[in-house]
């Protein structure tokens, strides 16, 4: 599952389409600091961004100043690399009902909370994240994409 993950669903976006393809987006959720860095950097106020203050296991603090100048909620949780805790979940559930822009921040790894935005999130709504080594991608969510991804995360192993 690791490999399918990996690839993604989403389309690769330039930078300098960001605008043009974003038209459209009922809501916008950020995974990633390099991601959300770069819409907050060209104007871009996402709904939801989700954030560890790391890029590639490495401390990355430019992002803190652009989520300072950013209105909205700032929560924090807990979610180990690999897993996807309930905490992680009711956060994202409580941030797809407020009508604030909410800053979360993860003690641990975000990677997998793409998958539960793609999972939760309202058709018309659209997923911002980084693929590594590739940039960044948008997944625009319908009920396909949430069916697909609500799979996945049923599929994968419980750890105890």
């Amino acid at each position: 599952m690791r490999e399918r993950l990996a690839v993604g669903f989403g389309e690769l976006v330039l930078e300098k389409d960001l605008p043009s393809e974003l038209e459209g987006c009922r809501s916008l959720m950020a995974v990633g600091d390099m991601v959300s860095f770069t819409l907050l950097d060209n104007g871009i106020r996402p709904d939801l961004v989700i954030y560890d203050l790391k890029t590639e296991r490495r401390p990355y603090a430019s992002l803190a100043a652009k989520l300072d100048e950013m209105d909205g909620v700032s929560a924090k949780v807990s979610n180990p690399a690999g897993q996807i805790t309930t905490e992680l979940v009711r956060e994202i559930a409580l941030a797809l009902e407020r009508n604030v822009p909410t800053k979360l921040l993860v003690e641990g790894e975000e990677d997998l909370a793409a998958l539960v935005c793609a999972a939760m999130a309202p058709p018309g709504s659209c997923l911002m994240y980084g693929v590594p080594g590739k940039g960044m991608a948008l997944l625009r969510i319908d009920q396909d994409v949430s069916g697909q991804a609500r799979s996945m995360i049923y599929s994968m192993e419980e750890l105890n």
